[in-house]
């Protein structure tokens, strides 16, 4: 929105100053000072000559189109393209590794790869919490127990808990029962649990995690850990698996039947990145339908005929597959960065579609060929300049040791030749073949009486702001 707005106003502003600049003969770098005297006809047979050279060229490269053999050069050619990147981008799995985030050669790379190579048991921590309920309750304690035992029977673990409260708690009631001539049995479940965290060893070891109201000493919350160790941290599908199964079994416990907020649950940092992974997916394939739709509907109701939603529609999904295609035949994976990237592409990939469809419908030529050919003198080079302009801001990325900005800069490249190579090449040669020829007429009324006063010497401004707004469109583009 802040950038159409922008074009709007502050970019109309500039050309507008601009067009002054050249009816006044001013020097496009030193404004104040003025081209050499020259007669006005000399500087517009200049104009020109300079435009239909530009047009000669474009002219040029859209006969070269119009060959027989060419036309069915661009199809084979496009046709094989995208089956192979269709197949390629069937091959796209997830994948994040967490040195992709540090520059190559960081030291925090070679503290991880040393840790991993010198530690004989890594993995997941998660915390497992029990809360809600009565844990001075033995059947609630048993479910407790039941609750670890079926984590640890998950194939991510592989033993028990090294410190679990609950056991540690009966046992020091066991020892002290059979040690003290006072019978235990006397004392309260708050009062045997105070006596357990007095003890220097257990309260060193879960004083933090045991929370006790201030007030009853009643047991609010608690927790243990697991340690899963068979979960690969590289591999996004172990990880996925893991979330998935620690799931299924807190939400197989009977306690937890019916309640909104589960009594008992695990929980881990990683647990936010193992969700994106698990829903990335669906999201990436819910985000690019509804964008495809949005972007063909946007073209039915603004490009002035009905049928330019029949080239938007497969030509935009035909885009995203090549670029799904590219991104895997580099090497890059679906994570968060390119998650970002592609659904951003939607709606830059079908810039280089709508502007070529839009010129070809207002194009007053007759037949399809030369319709065509007036869309690429006029339009193609605006297109041709967005493009450039795109790649070589993006060419900076290509400098950064950080495979974040590897991806972007990967994706952007991508994008821009592959936008501007069907949007100038393939669908030319399609609306050479089976676009409609048709023209939509604009009212041009006020250029033409323009035109036609000839003895009346128009206004600088005025002349000015026209030739801006007639050139908005194109600049936008190269802009």
């Amino acid at each position: 929105f802040f950038d159409f707005m922008f074009q709007l106003t502050f970019f109309v502003g500039v050309l507008v100053l601009d067009e002054r600049r050249v009816l006044d003969k001013r020097r496009d770098c030193l404004v104040c000072c003025k081209a050499g005297g020259t007669r006005d006809d000399d500087d517009d047979n200049d104009d020109v000559h300079k435009e239909s050279s530009f047009d000669r060229l474009m002219g040029w490269f859209a006969d070269q189109l119009f060959r027989p053999w060419m036309k069915v050069l661009v199809l084979v050619g496009f046709a094989g393209l995208l089956g192979g990147c269709a197949y390629s981008a069937s091959l796209l799995t997830q994948e994040f590794d967490f040195n992709d985030v540090v520059p190559t050669g960081s030291y925090v790379t070679d503290f991880w790869d040393n840790f991993a190579l010198y530690t004989t048991q890594t993995g997941i921590l998660p915390g497992v919490y029990f809360r809600f309920v009565d844990q001075s309750d033995p059947m609630v304690q048993d479910q407790m127990e039941t609750y670890v035992n079926d984590l640890v029977a998950m194939k991510q673990v592989t033993s028990q808990p090294v410190f679990f409260w609950l056991r540690d708690f009966k046992t020091f009631v066991n020892d002290t029962t059979k040690s003290s001539t006072q019978s235990s049995s006397l004392l309260s479940f708050n009062d045997q649990v105070t006596a357990f965290l007095e003890d220097p060893v257990y309260k060193e070891l879960y004083w933090n995690d045991i929370v006790r109201d201030p007030v009853s000493g009643n047991i609010t919350a608690s927790r243990t850990h697991v340690l899963l160790d068979q979960v690969d941290q590289e591999d996004v599908v172990a990880q996925i698996d893991a979330l998935r199964d620690q799931r299924d079994v807190t939400e197989a416990q009977p306690i937890n039947q019916g309640r909104n907020e589960y009594a008992f649950f695990t929980f881990f940092d990683l647990y936010f990145i193992w969700e994106f992974y698990t829903v990335a997916p669906a999201e990436l394939i819910t985000t690019t339908i509804l964008g495809v739709v949005a972007v063909t509907v946007i073209a039915f109701l603004l490009i002035p005929h009905w049928s330019a939603a029949l080239f938007i529609l497969p030509m935009i999904t035909i885009l995203y597959i090549d670029l799904l295609g590219v991104l895997q035949f580099s090497g890059l994976h679906i994570n968060a960065v390119s998650y970002v990237a592609l659904v951003m592409s939607i709606g830059l990939l079908v810039d280089f579609l709508m502007h070529i469809l839009l010129r070809y419908y207002e194009s007053p030529m007759d037949g399809r060929e030369a319709k065509v050919k007036d869309t690429l003198k006029t339009m193609g080079s605006s297109i041709l300049v967005g493009g450039i302009s795109t790649f070589l801001g993006a060419l900076p990325l290509a400098l950064s040791t950080s495979e974040i900005f590897t991806t972007i800069f990967v994706a952007f490249i991508a994008l821009v030749t592959l936008g501007a190579a069907h949007g100038l090449i393939l669908l030319p040669v399609l609306l050479s073949i089976i676009g409609p020829n048709v023209c939509i007429h604009h009212n041009h009324n006020k250029n033409d009486k323009k035109r036609e006063s000839a003895s009346t010497a128009p206004d600088k401004d005025e002349m000015a702001v026209e030739d801006a707004m007639e050139d908005t469109v194109g600049k936008e583009d190269g802009a």
